[in-house]
Order: C-alpha cells, then structure tokens, then sequence
C-alpha cells in the first residue's frame, strides 16, 4: 500500500522530483487566520498581544489560497498561529470544512478555551484528523499563571474532555488530540504529570518543547544552569511513564541540556551533498502564510517573505525570494541565522524525511 501523501517517505519522494520535474506543490498549508489571542501568554513569541487586528486576510482570501494550495497539491492544512485561530469566526470553520471537502488532512493548534460545543460538533462531523491542545502546566494554578488568564485551564481541559467524550460515544476515531508544553521554570517538575493528564484525558501525544527568549518576560521565565541539570533525569522519569501508558512524546529532545536552550546552536549539518546534507528540508514541502498573506517555509521565519495577499499562491511558492534563498541555504548546508531557534522536535522530523531521500536526490 501507497503511503499517506503527508507520510515523510511521501515526502521525500516528491521533494526528490524538484530536480527531475520541476518545483512541486507543498505538501502542507500552515494558515494563520489571526495573531490576535484571548490570552496573554508570557512566554509567547508570535502573538499580537494587547493590539486590535491588524491588516488581517479576509475570509474570501484564506479561502482562495486554501484552494490554491489544493490545486498544487497540498495534503495537509495546519490552522495555529501565533494568536487563537478559533477568535476568527468568520473564517477558520470554513477553512476546516473546506480543507476536509479537498480530502486534506488537518491539525488545528488552539489553547482550547473557545473549544465549545459548536466547534466540538464541526470537528467530529467533518473527521478533522487532529487536534493540539496547548496546556502548559497539569494544574490550574501552573497553567493559568503562564496563560496570563485565571479559569484557563477549567475551561480547556473540560473543553477537551467533552471533544474526547464526544468522539468515544460516536464510535468515531478522528480527531486525535495531542497536548503541547512549553517547558519554562514554573513547570520543570510537572513533565510526568503531563503525562499523566494526557492519559487521563484520552490525548495521544505530548509534544514538549524549550522556550524561545527574545523578551524580559521570556526571559524571566527560561532555565537557570541549575535547573537545566535537573531536565534530564525529569525527562527520562516522565518517558519511562509515558511508554508504560502508551503515550507518545518529544521528552527524548530533553535528554540532553543543549537541547534545552533554543537559539544556542545552528542546526547541525547532516552528511551529504545537496538535500542529504540539508539541516532542514521544509521549504522543498512546506508553506506557511500569516494572518497579512506574509509567507515563510516555517513558523521560525513566519511572515519574513512575501506576501500572497495579492499575488497567486504558485508565483509565491516558486518564486519568493526568502524560499529560494532558504532552499539555496540549506543545500549548501548553510542555514539563515534565526535557524538556530528552530525546535528539536521540528529537526528531528525533518531527519526522517531527509532519512526517506533517495539517494541520487540532489
């Protein structure tokens, strides 16, 4: 059997056609309906916060490029960004609703406390595929101290509960719920009890990350040298658990202390010419587009390219300036510089792909 088009040996397989057919269509959308959130996250680093909408794509507009990207090709539509998706009524229902009516897979990344029961409904009538629910401590007190909002935490978890709850009693396996940490030093210690929190409410996957730092509050909250030490043993405890309850997660990235600290480190270059020794293959299959049409390959370099406001999604994708020079970085094994704050979770999946690369892929 054929694999899933966004499997990363399909992946693989359709970078390797760049050089024998031309450019190919991305393989995933990454759409940002808005960077407004309901939230005020410390910690966050993409967020409008405090401000109005700015110069946000309408409705019409994320439509259009959601059906741009389809006729390229596009498996898979990513919903997140920075702000809470779910805030832009008039548009991310109908992004979901017609991502499914292309047959795309999708991944809607919220902090779950507009999650309501009309969402609910939609997710399980379309079979959205998966669902990343951003929970960053296993109590309310934890949890809503870095969300910045008290009731946070009740309001997403029951959120969740009554999506999984839902989908049980349906019979239904789609979608899937994964949660997502961010670890800071308010919650070093709650590694397994996130763990445990994600079996509880029936998630698949925990996807630990390291916090990114630019600002004094960021800042504030990232790991002293001391407790950088205790991250491993943490992560191991909490992976040994996560195995014995059948729960997937990022933790092995924890392992070891440099990869605790974002933006330390360029992404080390693989053996190999070409593709082979690229740190990072997402501008060969990956799209992202902000809430003003800006584009990037990913969500480190979110908004720094053109735009696709105006300009039809395939003329970007071939011919924006940022993409060719990411893709003409990578090959040379020479990343831009805001690489290094790329995620260990992010690299390690693009090893896989690259591991999927034929070998004459150039």
């Amino acid at each position: 059997m054929d694999p899933s088009p966004t499997h990363p040996a399909a992946i693989a397989a359709r970078i390797a056609r760049w050089a024998t057919a031309g450019a190919q269509g991305p393989v995933t959308l990454e759409l940002y309906p808005t960077l407004v959130c309901n939230l005020d996250c410390a910690f966050c680093d993409t967020t409008t916060r405090h401000r109005p909408a700015v110069d946000e794509l309408p409705a019409a507009r994320l439509l259009e490029i959601l059906d741009e990207a389809a006729a390229l090709g596009a498996a898979r539509l990513m919903v997140l960004g920075g702000g809470e998706p779910l805030i832009r009524r008039d548009a991310t229902p109908a992004l979901l609703r017609r991502a499914r009516a292309h047959g795309m897979e999708g991944m809607l990344t919220t902090n779950g406390t507009l999650m309501g029961p009309d969402i609910a409904r939609l997710l399980l009538d379309i079979a959205w595929t998966e669902v990343h629910v951003s929970v960053d401590g296993a109590d309310a007190g934890t949890h809503d101290a870095l969300r910045g909002q008290s009731g946070a935490f009740k309001r997403t978890i029951q959120n969740t509960c009554r999506l999984l709850a839902w989908r049980r009693a349906a019979g239904l396996r789609f979608p899937e719920v994964a949660l997502h940490f961010v670890l800071t030093n308010r919650n070093l210690h709650q590694l397994s009890a996130m763990v445990e929190l994600a079996a509880a409410l029936g998630a698949v996957r925990v996807d630990f990350d390291a916090l990114v730092a630019y600002r004094p509050e960021q800042r504030a909250l990232a790991l002293s040298p001391a407790e950088r030490a205790q991250v491993p043993a943490l992560a191991r405890a909490a992976h040994a658990r996560a195995e014995a309850l059948g729960i997937a997660t990022t933790l092995p990235h924890f392992f070891e202390e440099a990869r605790l600290v974002r933006g330390a480190t360029a992404p080390p270059r693989p053996p190999g010419e070409g593709l082979h020794g690229a740190p990072c293959l997402k501008a060969w299959h990956h799209l992202v587009v902000q809430a003003d049409g800006r584009t990037s390959p990913c969500c480190v370099l979110a908004g720094e390219g053109g735009s696709a406001r105006s300009t039809p999604l395939a003329a970007v994708w071939e011919g924006d300036a940022l993409l060719q020079a990411v893709r003409a970085g990578m090959a040379a094994g020479a990343p831009l510089p805001r690489c290094r704050e790329c995620s260990w979770n992010i690299l390690a999946h693009e090893a896989v792909i690259r591991g999927h690369l034929p070998p004459e892929a150039r």
